[in-house]
């Protein structure tokens, strides 16, 4: 359902969710942060960004104390683009919710929550 709300803008899944996350995280972002918070690996990260980049959303330069990170910032065009994903994003969830109770929807994330916290537990121990 993400997919067909966010082709629309002409973007794929992946290059939606580093905008946004760039778009919300703020300026000078670490290329590793965003890989981070995303939950995707560097190298994989690494080609959304050359797409991202040859298509003037992103920027990135080297870190003036550590010339092997990079840092990463959105253009003017990648702002605006991240803005619209955003509102399509609010929107689409605004739809996905409609009527169903608060409370039920913080149980369940609440929950998955949870579950993630021990799949993590779990990697991390093997």
């Amino acid at each position: 359902m993400a997919d067909s709300a966010l082709s629309s803008l002409g973007v794929s899944n992946s290059s939606a969710w580093a905008l946004v996350h760039l778009l919300r995280l703020g300026d000078e972002v670490r290329q590793g942060d965003l890989a981070r918070v995303i939950n995707v690996t560097e190298p994989s990260l690494v080609r959304t960004l050359h797409l991202l980049e040859d298509a003037g959303l992103v920027e990135r330069h080297a870190d003036d104390s550590d010339r092997r990170a990079k840092h990463l910032r959105l253009t003017e065009e990648g702002s605006i683009v991240a803005k619209r994903i955003d509102k399509r994003l609010i929107e689409l969830r605004a739809t996905l919710l409609d009527g169903i109770p608060t409370e039920d929807v913080e149980t369940v994330v609440r929950v998955l929550d949870r579950i993630a916290a021990r799949i993590a537990e779990s990697a991390a121990r093997q």
